[in-house]
Protein backbone atom coordinates (compact mmCIF):
# COMPACT_ATOMS: atom_id res chain seq x y z
CA UNK A 1 0.00 0.00 0.00
CA UNK A 2 1.53 3.35 -1.03
CA UNK A 3 2.47 5.77 1.68
CA UNK A 4 0.18 8.74 2.21
CA UNK A 5 2.66 10.66 4.34
CA UNK A 6 2.98 14.28 3.16
CA UNK A 7 6.32 15.95 2.79
CA UNK A 8 6.89 19.16 4.73
CA UNK A 9 6.70 21.08 1.45
CA UNK A 10 3.29 19.58 0.64
CA UNK A 11 2.03 20.69 4.04
CA UNK A 12 2.93 24.34 3.53
CA UNK A 13 2.91 24.89 -0.24
CA UNK A 14 -0.43 24.45 -2.02
CA UNK A 15 -0.16 23.91 -5.77
CA UNK A 16 -2.52 24.52 -8.69
CA UNK A 17 -3.75 21.89 -11.15
CA UNK A 18 -1.59 21.34 -14.25
CA UNK A 19 -3.64 21.59 -17.46
CA UNK A 20 -2.20 24.20 -19.90
CA UNK A 21 -0.62 22.95 -23.14
CA UNK A 22 1.94 24.61 -25.42
CA UNK A 23 -0.60 25.89 -27.94
CA UNK A 24 -2.75 27.27 -25.15
CA UNK A 25 0.18 29.30 -23.85
CA UNK A 26 0.21 30.98 -27.26
CA UNK A 27 -3.53 31.65 -27.40
CA UNK A 28 -3.54 32.97 -23.84
CA UNK A 29 -0.63 35.34 -24.55
CA UNK A 30 -1.76 36.48 -28.01
CA UNK A 31 -5.37 36.85 -26.91
CA UNK A 32 -4.28 38.94 -23.94
CA UNK A 33 -2.10 41.21 -26.07
CA UNK A 34 -4.65 42.01 -28.77
CA UNK A 35 -7.83 42.75 -26.83
CA UNK A 36 -10.03 45.60 -28.09
CA UNK A 37 -7.78 48.61 -27.61
CA UNK A 38 -6.86 48.73 -31.30
CA UNK A 39 -10.48 49.60 -32.15
CA UNK A 40 -10.76 52.37 -29.58
CA UNK A 41 -7.18 53.69 -29.72
CA UNK A 42 -6.55 53.82 -33.48
CA UNK A 43 -7.16 57.57 -33.69
CA UNK A 44 -4.75 58.20 -30.78
CA UNK A 45 -1.96 56.57 -32.83
CA UNK A 46 -2.78 58.25 -36.14
CA UNK A 47 -3.46 61.84 -35.03
CA UNK A 48 0.09 62.72 -33.91
CA UNK A 49 2.02 60.39 -36.21
CA UNK A 50 0.12 59.52 -39.40
CA UNK A 51 -0.07 55.90 -40.61
CA UNK A 52 3.61 55.48 -41.42
CA UNK A 53 4.71 57.22 -38.23
CA UNK A 54 2.36 55.09 -36.15
CA UNK A 55 3.58 51.92 -37.88
CA UNK A 56 7.24 52.89 -37.34
CA UNK A 57 6.60 53.75 -33.69
CA UNK A 58 4.76 50.54 -33.03
CA UNK A 59 7.27 48.47 -34.98
CA UNK A 60 10.13 49.91 -32.94
CA UNK A 61 8.18 49.30 -29.74
CA UNK A 62 7.56 45.68 -30.78
CA UNK A 63 11.26 45.03 -31.33
CA UNK A 64 12.15 46.44 -27.91
CA UNK A 65 9.37 44.48 -26.24
CA UNK A 66 10.71 41.37 -28.00
CA UNK A 67 14.10 42.04 -26.34
CA UNK A 68 12.32 42.14 -22.99
CA UNK A 69 10.46 38.98 -23.99
CA UNK A 70 13.79 37.19 -24.43
CA UNK A 71 14.61 37.98 -20.80
CA UNK A 72 11.21 36.71 -19.71
CA UNK A 73 11.71 33.50 -21.68
CA UNK A 74 14.97 32.81 -19.84
CA UNK A 75 13.45 33.51 -16.44
CA UNK A 76 10.23 31.61 -17.14
CA UNK A 77 12.10 28.49 -18.23
CA UNK A 78 14.45 28.79 -15.25
CA UNK A 79 11.71 29.33 -12.65
CA UNK A 80 8.49 27.72 -13.97
CA UNK A 81 6.24 28.67 -11.05
CA UNK A 82 3.05 30.65 -10.46
CA UNK A 83 3.47 34.36 -10.03
CA UNK A 84 6.29 34.74 -12.57
CA UNK A 85 7.87 38.09 -11.69
CA UNK A 86 7.35 37.45 -7.98
CA UNK A 87 9.82 34.56 -8.22
CA UNK A 88 12.27 36.29 -10.56
CA UNK A 89 12.55 39.43 -8.43
CA UNK A 90 12.77 37.40 -5.21
CA UNK A 91 15.63 35.30 -6.51
CA UNK A 92 17.55 38.29 -7.87
CA UNK A 93 16.74 41.11 -5.44
CA UNK A 94 14.95 39.75 -2.36
CA UNK A 95 11.59 40.05 -0.66
CA UNK A 96 10.95 43.80 -0.89
CA UNK A 97 11.64 44.01 -4.62
CA UNK A 98 9.62 40.85 -5.12
CA UNK A 99 6.60 42.31 -3.31
CA UNK A 100 6.82 45.64 -5.15
CA UNK A 101 7.12 44.03 -8.58
CA UNK A 102 4.29 41.57 -7.99
CA UNK A 103 2.04 44.23 -6.44
CA UNK A 104 2.21 46.68 -9.33
CA UNK A 105 1.53 43.83 -11.77
CA UNK A 106 -1.42 42.47 -9.79
CA UNK A 107 -2.83 45.99 -9.46
CA UNK A 108 -2.54 46.80 -13.15
CA UNK A 109 -3.83 43.39 -14.28
CA UNK A 110 -6.89 43.98 -12.11
CA UNK A 111 -7.25 47.51 -13.48
CA UNK A 112 -7.14 46.12 -17.02
CA UNK A 113 -9.90 43.67 -16.06
CA UNK A 114 -11.97 46.71 -15.12
CA UNK A 115 -10.88 48.40 -18.37
CA UNK A 116 -12.35 45.49 -20.33
CA UNK A 117 -15.59 45.88 -18.39
CA UNK A 118 -15.71 49.49 -19.59
CA UNK A 119 -14.75 48.62 -23.18
CA UNK A 120 -17.48 46.02 -23.59
CA UNK A 121 -20.08 48.67 -22.75
CA UNK A 122 -18.59 51.03 -25.36
CA UNK A 123 -18.77 48.26 -27.96
CA UNK A 124 -22.34 47.34 -27.01
CA UNK A 125 -23.47 50.95 -27.46
CA UNK A 126 -22.12 50.90 -31.01
CA UNK A 127 -23.74 47.58 -31.85
CA UNK A 128 -27.05 48.46 -30.20
CA UNK A 129 -27.93 52.18 -30.18
CA UNK A 130 -29.40 53.48 -26.91
CA UNK A 131 -28.13 50.35 -25.15
CA UNK A 132 -26.65 52.20 -22.19
CA UNK A 133 -29.77 54.06 -21.07
CA UNK A 134 -29.87 57.42 -19.28
CA UNK A 135 -26.77 59.04 -17.79
CA UNK A 136 -26.16 57.98 -14.19
CA UNK A 137 -23.19 60.25 -13.55
CA UNK A 138 -20.21 61.81 -15.31
CA UNK A 139 -16.58 60.91 -14.54
CA UNK A 140 -13.44 62.09 -16.38
CA UNK A 141 -15.80 64.31 -18.43
CA UNK A 142 -17.54 61.20 -19.81
CA UNK A 143 -21.10 59.99 -19.04
CA UNK A 144 -21.58 56.60 -17.36
CA UNK A 145 -24.79 54.69 -18.09
CA UNK A 146 -26.54 51.83 -16.22
CA UNK A 147 -26.61 49.43 -19.17
CA UNK A 148 -22.84 49.66 -19.57
CA UNK A 149 -22.30 49.10 -15.85
CA UNK A 150 -24.62 46.08 -15.74
CA UNK A 151 -22.97 44.47 -18.77
CA UNK A 152 -19.44 45.06 -17.50
CA UNK A 153 -20.11 43.75 -14.00
CA UNK A 154 -22.19 40.83 -15.30
CA UNK A 155 -19.56 39.56 -17.71
CA UNK A 156 -16.91 40.05 -15.02
CA UNK A 157 -18.89 37.76 -12.72
CA UNK A 158 -19.23 35.14 -15.48
CA UNK A 159 -15.51 35.21 -16.23
CA UNK A 160 -14.62 34.75 -12.58
CA UNK A 161 -17.11 31.89 -12.21
CA UNK A 162 -15.72 30.12 -15.29
CA UNK A 163 -12.15 30.45 -14.05
CA UNK A 164 -13.08 29.09 -10.64
CA UNK A 165 -14.25 25.98 -12.47
CA UNK A 166 -10.66 25.38 -13.60
CA UNK A 167 -7.91 26.63 -15.89
CA UNK A 168 -8.57 23.86 -18.41
CA UNK A 169 -12.01 25.30 -19.22
CA UNK A 170 -10.64 28.83 -19.37
CA UNK A 171 -7.80 27.76 -21.71
CA UNK A 172 -10.16 25.88 -24.05
CA UNK A 173 -12.38 28.94 -24.29
CA UNK A 174 -9.29 31.02 -25.09
CA UNK A 175 -8.40 28.65 -27.94
CA UNK A 176 -11.84 28.94 -29.56
CA UNK A 177 -11.99 32.71 -29.21
CA UNK A 178 -8.44 33.36 -30.46
CA UNK A 179 -8.78 31.26 -33.63
CA UNK A 180 -12.17 32.85 -34.30
CA UNK A 181 -10.44 36.23 -33.97
CA UNK A 182 -7.86 35.19 -36.60
CA UNK A 183 -10.61 34.24 -39.06
CA UNK A 184 -12.35 37.61 -38.72
CA UNK A 185 -9.09 39.56 -39.01
CA UNK A 186 -8.19 37.83 -42.26
CA UNK A 187 -11.54 39.05 -43.63
CA UNK A 188 -11.33 42.76 -42.86
CA UNK A 189 -7.55 43.30 -42.92
CA UNK A 190 -7.37 41.46 -46.23
CA UNK A 191 -10.16 43.63 -47.62
CA UNK A 192 -8.36 46.81 -46.56
CA UNK A 193 -5.01 45.79 -48.02
CA UNK A 194 -6.34 44.41 -51.33
CA UNK A 195 -9.22 46.78 -52.03
CA UNK A 196 -8.04 49.92 -50.24
CA UNK A 197 -6.21 52.81 -51.90
CA UNK A 198 -2.59 53.54 -50.99
CA UNK A 199 -3.16 57.23 -51.75
CA UNK A 200 -5.32 57.39 -48.61
CA UNK A 201 -2.14 56.98 -46.56
CA UNK A 202 -0.86 60.46 -47.41
CA UNK A 203 0.61 62.37 -45.79
CA UNK A 204 2.10 59.26 -44.22
CA UNK A 205 3.98 61.22 -41.54
CA UNK A 206 2.76 64.08 -39.37
CA UNK A 207 5.18 66.87 -38.48
CA UNK A 208 4.98 69.08 -35.43
CA UNK A 209 5.41 72.86 -35.43
CA UNK A 210 9.18 72.50 -35.70
CA UNK A 211 8.87 70.16 -38.69
CA UNK A 212 9.90 67.04 -36.77
CA UNK A 213 8.15 63.68 -37.21
CA UNK A 214 9.76 62.30 -34.03
CA UNK A 215 7.11 63.38 -31.45
CA UNK A 216 4.36 61.53 -33.31
CA UNK A 217 6.44 58.38 -33.67
CA UNK A 218 7.28 58.53 -29.95
CA UNK A 219 3.57 58.93 -29.11
CA UNK A 220 2.86 55.59 -30.81
CA UNK A 221 6.06 53.99 -29.50
CA UNK A 222 5.29 54.78 -25.87
CA UNK A 223 1.99 52.86 -25.95
CA UNK A 224 3.68 49.60 -26.99
CA UNK A 225 4.22 48.22 -23.44
CA UNK A 226 0.48 48.46 -22.73
CA UNK A 227 -0.68 47.04 -26.05
CA UNK A 228 1.93 44.26 -26.09
CA UNK A 229 2.07 43.53 -22.37
CA UNK A 230 -0.11 40.44 -22.47
CA UNK A 231 2.86 38.19 -23.19
CA UNK A 232 3.64 38.16 -19.47
CA UNK A 233 0.55 36.07 -18.75
CA UNK A 234 2.73 33.06 -19.65
CA UNK A 235 5.06 33.39 -16.63
CA UNK A 236 2.03 33.46 -14.33
CA UNK A 237 0.91 30.02 -15.58
CA UNK A 238 4.20 28.11 -15.87
CA UNK A 239 3.40 26.06 -12.77
CA UNK A 240 0.18 24.89 -14.46
CA UNK A 241 1.82 23.37 -17.54
CA UNK A 242 0.16 20.16 -18.65
CA UNK A 243 2.27 16.99 -18.26
CA UNK A 244 4.58 16.73 -21.26
CA UNK A 245 4.69 20.49 -21.89
CA UNK A 246 8.28 21.70 -21.49
CA UNK A 247 9.16 24.96 -19.84
CA UNK A 248 11.27 25.93 -22.86
CA UNK A 249 8.46 25.48 -25.40
CA UNK A 250 5.99 27.38 -23.22
CA UNK A 251 8.48 30.23 -22.79
CA UNK A 252 9.13 30.46 -26.55
CA UNK A 253 5.38 30.95 -27.15
CA UNK A 254 5.90 34.26 -25.40
CA UNK A 255 8.13 35.54 -28.21
CA UNK A 256 5.86 34.19 -30.94
CA UNK A 257 2.90 36.00 -29.40
CA UNK A 258 4.77 39.34 -29.13
CA UNK A 259 5.96 39.32 -32.75
CA UNK A 260 2.59 38.13 -34.06
CA UNK A 261 0.72 40.81 -32.13
CA UNK A 262 3.11 43.54 -33.28
CA UNK A 263 2.52 42.52 -36.89
CA UNK A 264 -1.25 42.61 -36.30
CA UNK A 265 -1.17 46.16 -34.92
CA UNK A 266 0.85 47.43 -37.87
CA UNK A 267 -1.48 45.71 -40.34
CA UNK A 268 -4.59 47.21 -38.73
CA UNK A 269 -3.04 50.70 -38.75
CA UNK A 270 -2.20 50.41 -42.47
CA UNK A 271 -5.33 48.60 -43.66
CA UNK A 272 -7.77 50.92 -41.87
CA UNK A 273 -5.87 53.95 -43.21
CA UNK A 274 -6.15 52.62 -46.75
CA UNK A 275 -9.91 52.16 -46.87
CA UNK A 276 -10.60 55.89 -46.34
CA UNK A 277 -8.27 58.91 -46.17
CA UNK A 278 -6.75 58.39 -42.76
CA UNK A 279 -7.60 61.92 -41.58
CA UNK A 280 -11.27 60.93 -41.78
CA UNK A 281 -10.64 58.24 -39.20
CA UNK A 282 -10.04 61.02 -36.69
CA UNK A 283 -13.57 62.32 -37.31
CA UNK A 284 -15.13 59.02 -36.21
CA UNK A 285 -15.76 59.44 -32.52
CA UNK A 286 -15.35 56.12 -30.74
CA UNK A 287 -14.64 53.16 -33.02
CA UNK A 288 -12.82 54.55 -36.07
CA UNK A 289 -11.74 51.21 -37.55
CA UNK A 290 -15.29 49.81 -37.70
CA UNK A 291 -16.74 53.06 -39.09
CA UNK A 292 -14.05 53.27 -41.77
CA UNK A 293 -14.75 49.77 -43.12
CA UNK A 294 -18.51 50.39 -43.09
CA UNK A 295 -18.23 53.62 -45.07
CA UNK A 296 -15.59 52.38 -47.49
CA UNK A 297 -17.46 49.26 -48.57
CA UNK A 298 -21.03 50.60 -48.16
CA UNK A 299 -21.83 47.43 -46.28
CA UNK A 300 -22.18 46.51 -42.63
CA UNK A 301 -20.43 43.16 -43.17
CA UNK A 302 -16.86 44.40 -42.71
CA UNK A 303 -17.66 46.82 -39.90
CA UNK A 304 -19.51 44.07 -38.05
CA UNK A 305 -16.52 41.78 -38.58
CA UNK A 306 -14.35 44.46 -36.95
CA UNK A 307 -16.78 44.83 -34.05
CA UNK A 308 -17.08 41.05 -33.65
CA UNK A 309 -13.29 40.78 -33.57
CA UNK A 310 -13.24 43.55 -30.98
CA UNK A 311 -15.82 41.75 -28.88
CA UNK A 312 -13.78 38.54 -29.04
CA UNK A 313 -10.66 40.55 -28.18
CA UNK A 314 -12.35 41.89 -25.07
CA UNK A 315 -13.18 38.37 -23.92
CA UNK A 316 -9.71 36.93 -24.62
CA UNK A 317 -7.94 39.74 -22.79
CA UNK A 318 -10.47 39.77 -19.97
CA UNK A 319 -10.13 36.03 -19.45
CA UNK A 320 -6.34 36.11 -19.46
CA UNK A 321 -5.82 39.15 -17.21
CA UNK A 322 -8.19 37.63 -14.64
CA UNK A 323 -6.05 34.48 -14.80
CA UNK A 324 -2.81 36.48 -14.51
CA UNK A 325 -3.96 38.77 -11.69
CA UNK A 326 -5.31 35.86 -9.66
CA UNK A 327 -2.05 33.90 -10.02
CA UNK A 328 0.04 36.83 -8.84
CA UNK A 329 -2.22 37.42 -5.82
CA UNK A 330 -2.23 33.67 -5.12
CA UNK A 331 1.57 33.42 -5.30
CA UNK A 332 1.99 36.46 -3.04
CA UNK A 333 -0.38 34.95 -0.50
CA UNK A 334 1.38 31.58 -0.67
CA UNK A 335 4.65 33.40 0.03
CA UNK A 336 3.04 34.98 3.14
CA UNK A 337 3.13 38.45 1.57
CA UNK A 338 -0.66 38.92 1.44
CA UNK A 339 -3.58 37.61 3.54
CA UNK A 340 -4.16 33.86 3.59
CA UNK A 341 -7.62 33.94 1.96
CA UNK A 342 -6.00 34.96 -1.34
CA UNK A 343 -4.18 31.62 -1.33
CA UNK A 344 -7.35 29.54 -1.11
CA UNK A 345 -7.57 26.71 -3.67
CA UNK A 346 -10.92 25.29 -4.78
CA UNK A 347 -11.10 21.72 -3.40
CA UNK A 348 -12.65 20.29 -6.58
CA UNK A 349 -11.35 22.39 -9.47
CA UNK A 350 -7.84 23.17 -8.19
CA UNK A 351 -8.18 26.88 -9.04
CA UNK A 352 -7.11 29.86 -6.88
CA UNK A 353 -10.71 30.65 -5.94
CA UNK A 354 -9.95 33.21 -3.23
CA UNK A 355 -7.74 35.30 -5.52
CA UNK A 356 -10.21 35.00 -8.40
CA UNK A 357 -13.08 36.35 -6.30
CA UNK A 358 -10.86 39.20 -5.06
CA UNK A 359 -9.89 40.15 -8.64
CA UNK A 360 -13.53 40.02 -9.71
CA UNK A 361 -14.60 42.34 -6.91
CA UNK A 362 -11.84 44.90 -7.54
CA UNK A 363 -12.26 44.73 -11.30
CA UNK A 364 -15.99 45.23 -10.91
CA UNK A 365 -15.30 48.40 -8.95
CA UNK A 366 -13.07 49.55 -11.81
CA UNK A 367 -15.99 49.36 -14.23
CA UNK A 368 -17.68 52.27 -12.45
CA UNK A 369 -14.92 54.64 -13.66
CA UNK A 370 -16.45 54.69 -17.13
CA UNK A 371 -14.99 55.30 -20.60
CA UNK A 372 -13.07 58.42 -19.59
CA UNK A 373 -10.64 56.27 -17.58
CA UNK A 374 -9.37 54.41 -20.66
CA UNK A 375 -6.56 56.78 -21.69
CA UNK A 376 -5.20 57.33 -18.13
CA UNK A 377 -5.19 53.58 -17.52
CA UNK A 378 -3.13 53.04 -20.68
CA UNK A 379 -0.49 55.48 -19.41
CA UNK A 380 -0.44 54.06 -15.89
CA UNK A 381 -0.23 50.50 -17.17
CA UNK A 382 2.68 51.43 -19.44
CA UNK A 383 4.59 52.77 -16.43
CA UNK A 384 3.81 49.73 -14.26
CA UNK A 385 4.64 47.20 -16.95
CA UNK A 386 7.82 49.12 -17.79
CA UNK A 387 8.98 48.93 -14.16
CA UNK A 388 8.32 45.18 -14.03
CA UNK A 389 10.06 44.65 -17.39
CA UNK A 390 13.12 46.55 -16.15
CA UNK A 391 13.33 44.50 -12.94
CA UNK A 392 13.09 41.21 -14.84
CA UNK A 393 15.74 42.29 -17.36
CA UNK A 394 18.08 43.45 -14.59
CA UNK A 395 17.38 40.17 -12.80
CA UNK A 396 18.70 38.25 -15.80
CA UNK A 397 21.92 40.28 -15.62
CA UNK A 398 22.37 39.75 -11.89
CA UNK A 399 21.65 36.01 -11.95
CA UNK A 400 23.99 35.51 -14.92
CA UNK A 401 26.74 36.88 -12.65
CA UNK A 402 25.75 35.42 -9.28
CA UNK A 403 24.36 32.07 -10.52
CA UNK A 404 26.30 31.34 -13.73
CA UNK A 405 25.98 27.56 -13.35
CA UNK A 406 22.20 27.47 -12.76
CA UNK A 407 20.17 25.41 -15.25
CA UNK A 408 18.68 27.61 -17.98
CA UNK A 409 16.55 25.62 -20.46
CA UNK A 410 16.40 28.78 -22.58
CA UNK A 411 19.13 31.44 -22.66
CA UNK A 412 18.86 35.01 -23.88
CA UNK A 413 20.85 35.28 -27.15
CA UNK A 414 23.71 37.68 -26.58
CA UNK A 415 23.53 37.25 -22.83
CA UNK A 416 24.15 40.25 -20.57
CA UNK A 417 24.38 42.90 -23.35
CA UNK A 418 20.96 41.88 -24.70
CA UNK A 419 19.45 41.93 -21.21
CA UNK A 420 21.05 45.34 -20.63
CA UNK A 421 19.46 46.68 -23.80
CA UNK A 422 16.11 45.28 -22.65
CA UNK A 423 16.46 47.02 -19.28
CA UNK A 424 17.27 50.32 -20.99
CA UNK A 425 14.27 49.91 -23.28
CA UNK A 426 11.99 49.27 -20.30
CA UNK A 427 13.38 52.34 -18.54
CA UNK A 428 12.78 54.43 -21.66
CA UNK A 429 9.15 53.33 -21.74
CA UNK A 430 8.71 54.39 -18.11
CA UNK A 431 10.28 57.82 -18.59
CA UNK A 432 8.30 58.57 -21.76
CA UNK A 433 5.03 57.42 -20.21
CA UNK A 434 5.63 59.63 -17.18
CA UNK A 435 6.40 62.67 -19.30
CA UNK A 436 3.79 62.15 -22.04
CA UNK A 437 0.70 63.41 -20.11
CA UNK A 438 2.49 66.32 -18.46
CA UNK A 439 1.64 69.86 -19.55
CA UNK A 440 3.12 72.89 -17.72
CA UNK A 441 0.35 74.64 -15.80
CA UNK A 442 -2.09 71.83 -16.51
CA UNK A 443 -2.17 70.36 -13.01
CA UNK A 444 -1.19 66.85 -11.93
CA UNK A 445 -1.85 64.31 -14.74
CA UNK A 446 -4.43 61.61 -13.96
CA UNK A 447 -1.82 59.01 -14.93
CA UNK A 448 0.41 60.17 -12.07
CA UNK A 449 -2.50 60.11 -9.63
CA UNK A 450 -3.36 56.51 -10.57
CA UNK A 451 0.28 55.53 -10.13
CA UNK A 452 0.34 57.13 -6.66
CA UNK A 453 -2.83 55.21 -5.74
CA UNK A 454 -1.21 51.96 -6.89
CA UNK A 455 1.94 52.56 -4.85
CA UNK A 456 0.04 53.81 -1.80
CA UNK A 457 -2.18 50.73 -1.73
CA UNK A 458 0.89 48.56 -2.07
CA UNK A 459 2.43 50.33 0.94
CA UNK A 460 -0.72 49.73 2.97
CA UNK A 461 -0.72 46.00 2.19
CA UNK A 462 3.03 45.73 2.84
CA UNK A 463 2.76 47.17 6.35
CA UNK A 464 -0.53 45.42 7.12
CA UNK A 465 1.02 42.05 6.21
CA UNK A 466 4.17 42.50 8.30
CA UNK A 467 3.13 40.04 11.00
CA UNK A 468 1.99 37.47 8.43
CA UNK A 469 5.31 37.73 6.54
CA UNK A 470 7.24 36.98 9.72
CA UNK A 471 5.50 33.61 10.20
CA UNK A 472 8.08 32.06 7.85
CA UNK A 473 11.83 32.49 7.40
CA UNK A 474 13.31 33.75 4.13
CA UNK A 475 14.47 30.20 3.38
CA UNK A 476 10.94 28.90 3.91
CA UNK A 477 9.57 31.74 1.78
CA UNK A 478 11.84 30.65 -1.05
CA UNK A 479 10.41 27.15 -0.80
CA UNK A 480 6.88 28.56 -0.83
CA UNK A 481 7.62 30.60 -3.96
CA UNK A 482 9.71 28.05 -5.84
CA UNK A 483 8.76 24.62 -4.52
CA UNK A 484 10.60 21.76 -6.16
CA UNK A 485 11.23 23.94 -9.22
CA UNK A 486 13.82 25.98 -7.32
CA UNK A 487 17.42 25.53 -8.50
CA UNK A 488 19.98 25.23 -5.70
CA UNK A 489 20.67 28.60 -4.04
Amino acid sequence: MPSTTKTPEADIRPSLRRAVGTGQFFTLAFGTIIGVGWIIYLGYWLAPAGPLGAAIGFGAGTLLIALIGLCYAEMASMFPVSGGELAYAFEAFGTRASFATAWILAFIYTAVAGWEGIAIGVLAENLFPNFGGPVLYTLFDTPVRPGNLALGVGVMAFMVWMNIRGVARAARLQDVLTYGFFALCILFIGAGLFFGDASNLGPALVRDESGSVLPGIIAAFVTAPFFLAGFDVIPQLMEERAPGTSGRSAALMLLVAVLGAGAFYILIIVSASMVVPWQRLLEFDRLPAATAFREAFSSPIFSRAVLAAGFIGILTTWNAVIIAASRVFFAMSRARMLPAFLGTIHPRHGSPSGALIFVGLLGGLGVILGEGAIAPLVGTATICFGIAFAIVSLGVIKLRRTRPDATRPYKVPGGVPTAGAAALAAGLFVVLALLDPYEPGGGIPTVWLLLVICLALGGVFWFASARHRKTVSESERRTLIMGREAPPA
